[in-house]
């Protein structure tokens, strides 16, 4: 390997000269550079600024597309409003018209039977004078007096049954009025039916109505557990706060989901017992408080119905 330090000793003087040629010069020649096109776009700032502008109109739009949405809905609910309205309407007028119909029947049966006992009466006051005849003319033969008895017992039969026609014409005409009322609290109760099941799948918020005003009837502090329909889980549990902020006796509260629970309805569980707020047992209460109110013969064929 060739040393490049050398020691005094180490070097020996040459008496031949040694011809060093200098480093050559080499002339660089210069690069082409292509030219490059100067930036002219948007800057940074602008498309930052751009980027908000498009958040903005987008949240704008966003917004007016949920005021549309309320807006649909709201016409939605008052259309099933209308229909439901228009839906008791109808039912009502018939059930007019059914009670008119009765009416209208009942008073035909006791003219009917009016005109028929007129002219039993006219026969009966006929027979009497013939049976009254002939009982003079074998009173004459007989005596007296036994023909008067044929004859009176004869118009007492007639009177009789002249009786029995009045009185089988006013119990037709009682029991059509009643088989009428017994039709007619049908007739309401589905009705009532019709329009609560209208609306309570159309206005979703009954179901919070319902819960709070069957938490009021807690008379002491407890914790709840609501139990509703799955279409109404969502809404129930994003109104809790506010149940608990209306009802000072409710403790904690758990919502959860209920496939028995009809939408719109509700079942409480508290520490001391259980309240059943279902649409079909509320309508099983009216139905109860109305039948209350009808004749017994109508409420059998209410019944039956």
């Amino acid at each position: 390997m060739a040393k490049n330090v050398f020691r005094a000793f180490e070097v020996t003087p040459s008496s031949t000269k040694v011809h060093i040629p200098p480093p050559g010069h080499v002339v660089e020649q210069p690069i082409d550079l292509d030219e490059v096109e100067e930036y002219t776009g948007p800057t940074a700032d602008e498309l930052r600024r751009e980027a908000e502008e498009f958040k903005e109109r987008w949240e704008q739009e966003r917004e007016q597309m949920i005021e549309d949405a309320r807006k649909q809905a709201q016409e939605i609910i008052q259309e099933a409003e209308n229909t439901a309205f228009e839906e008791v309407k109808r039912k009502t007028e018939q059930a007019n018209n059914a009670k008119q119909e009765a009416d209208e029947q009942a008073g035909r049966i006791v003219a009917e039977a009016e005109e028929r006992a007129k002219e039993i009466v006219a026969e009966a006051e006929k027979n009497a004078e013939m049976v009254e005849l002939e009982a003079r003319q074998r009173g004459l033969e007989a005596g007296r007096q036994e023909g008067y008895q044929d004859g009176a017992a004869e118009a007492e039969r007639l009177v009789g049954r002249l009786h029995t026609i009045i009185d089988a014409a006013i119990q037709r005409r009682n029991d059509i009025i009643e088989e009428s009322e017994g039709q007619i609290v049908q007739l309401v109760l589905q009705i009532a039916k019709k329009v609560i099941k209208v609306i309570s799948e159309n206005q979703k918020n009954i179901v919070v109505n319902n819960v709070v005003q069957s938490l009021r009837k807690m008379k002491k502090r407890s914790d709840v557990t609501i139990r509703v329909n799955l279409a109404d889980l969502k809404l129930t549990t994003q109104h809790t706060q506010q149940i608990t902020e209306k009802i000072e006796t409710v403790q904690n509260v758990k919502i959860l989901e209920d496939s028995t629970v009809d939408p719109g309805g509700c079942i409480i569980e508290t520490d001391f017992g259980q309240i059943d707020a279902r649409i079909a047992t509320q309508l099983q209460e009216i139905e109860d408080q109305i039948l209350q109110l009808v004749p017994i013969k109508a409420r059998s064929s209410i019944g039956g119905a």
